[in-house]
């Protein structure tokens, strides 16, 4: 009967409960068991007992059926009816600890790795209970992997910012595609473990190498390659032209360079014509983030060359953010006309999704716009290398 709550639905509402980890936190805070582990049942009406006698007795005898779990009971009271006098009815399931209530729901192995992993950390870092109780998804999610974490928090917090590659950490059973797979949860207990200064607060997010940036670690710096578009500078690198440095060593660069070309497409950066005072810089996409700690780029001009679509524009948008002065080249409305015959198509699945960029011009916002409401054709994309050489030539001057 649809008023009367089936021990399946009593079931999944518990289990919700627990997916929520709504019993992990509170057994964790150690609350009174009798305020928590027990559910409510429907009320009965007198009504129901008079008119639907049949459905309530086979209803009572399916509920009275969970008292067979170990550790659970009917928690039952005395209702006076009008009609039919005093009737001692259920009135809630109660269940007796948390083991009775993991074995009820099926969840009793779950219950046990995780109050093991919650016992592993409490025990070797005391001052990380409050973090554990706040966090009882993540002590779940990773059961398997407490041993080797602790591990890890115990030498950063022996040898903080150990100002090394990981692949050099001395962890015993530990490797390094643990830490990097690792990385998310590992920032989150060390900023819990660590002092002030051995945190460097500037680098918060994991691109970009921000874990090893934020706890003193070495890493593989992003590289730039570029090339150098006027041969009087050949000179400077031993008559080399194209040219891959460390962006650190790229950052320190002093050429009397006053042009600066970006594009994506690794060809037209090979074959970008020669030009006075200029170097083209390629292969980037989104790594073109890397760029913004560059100074010397600030006195340059600097010309961005992309695909025409959705993502052309994005990271149009975001060099501009960096470096306002920036313009774009061969990313208008003529340029994709004109190339009809190098259109194609942006998969739908990986538009990029913001309905407006903050960094374009008026008029690179109204094509990033129609490429969005698909005014000539459904995730229209004009890559650059379908741009003929003599455009590029002809835009150069």
């Amino acid at each position: 009967m649809a008023e009367l709550t089936s021990l399946s639905q009593i079931r999944n509402k518990l289990l919700k409960r627990w997916e929520q980890y709504h019993f992990h936190q509170l057994a964790l805070m150690e609350q009174p068991h009798e305020q928590w582990l027990q559910v409510k049942l429907p009320k009965i009406t007198g009504k129901q007992l008079l008119h639907e006698y049949q459905d309530v007795i086979e209803w009572l005898d399916n509920v009275a059926d969970i008292e067979r779990h170990h550790g659970v009971q009917l928690v039952k009271q005395q209702v006076s009816f009008t009609k039919l006098g005093k009737q001692n009815l259920p009135v809630a399931i109660r269940f007796a600890d948390m083991e009775s209530l993991t074995r009820y729901l099926g969840k009793w192995q779950q219950w046990q790795g995780f109050h093991l992993a919650k016992q592993q950390i409490v025990s070797q870092f005391p001052q990380l209970m409050p973090w554990v109780v706040g966090s009882a998804a993540l002590v779940d999610k990773h059961q398997a992997s407490w041993p080797n974490l602790l591990k890890v928090c115990e030498y950063f917090t022996q040898h903080p910012r150990p100002n090394c590659y990981i692949r050099q950490l001395d962890i015993t059973g530990v490797d390094t595609k643990f830490i990097e797979k690792h990385k998310l949860i590992l920032k989150l207990l060390l900023d819990q473990l660590l002092d002030d200064e051995a945190i460097d607060q500037r680098f918060d997010k994991m691109a970009e190498h921000g874990f090893e940036q934020r706890f003193g670690l070495k890493f593989d710096p992003p590289m730039i390659r570029f090339r150098l578009l006027d041969p009087q500078f050949w000179h400077e690198f031993a008559g080399m032209s194209d040219i891959t440095l460390p962006l650190e060593q790229f950052a320190q660069l002093d050429l009397m360079i006053d042009q600066v070309y970006i594009t994506e497409n690794k060809i037209n950066g090979l074959a970008f014509p020669k030009a006075r005072n200029a170097i083209v810089i390629f292969g980037l996409g989104y790594g073109i983030q890397s760029l913004k700690s560059v100074p010397w780029l600030t006195q340059c001009q600097i010309r961005y060359w992309g695909d025409i679509d959705t993502h052309g524009f994005a990271i149009l948008s975001q060099l501009r953010s960096y470096f306002p002065h920036t313009q774009s080249m061969l990313m208008d409305e003529a340029t994709l006309l004109a190339c009809k015959g190098g259109w194609g198509t942006e998969k739908a699945s990986k538009a990029h999704k913001a309905e407006r960029l903050n960094c374009l011009t008026a008029s690179e916002a109204q094509l990033y716009h129609d490429l969005k409401t698909h005014r000539w054709q459904p995730n229209l994309r004009l890559e650059q290398e379908q741009v003929p050489m003599h455009r590029l030539e002809a835009w150069l001057g």
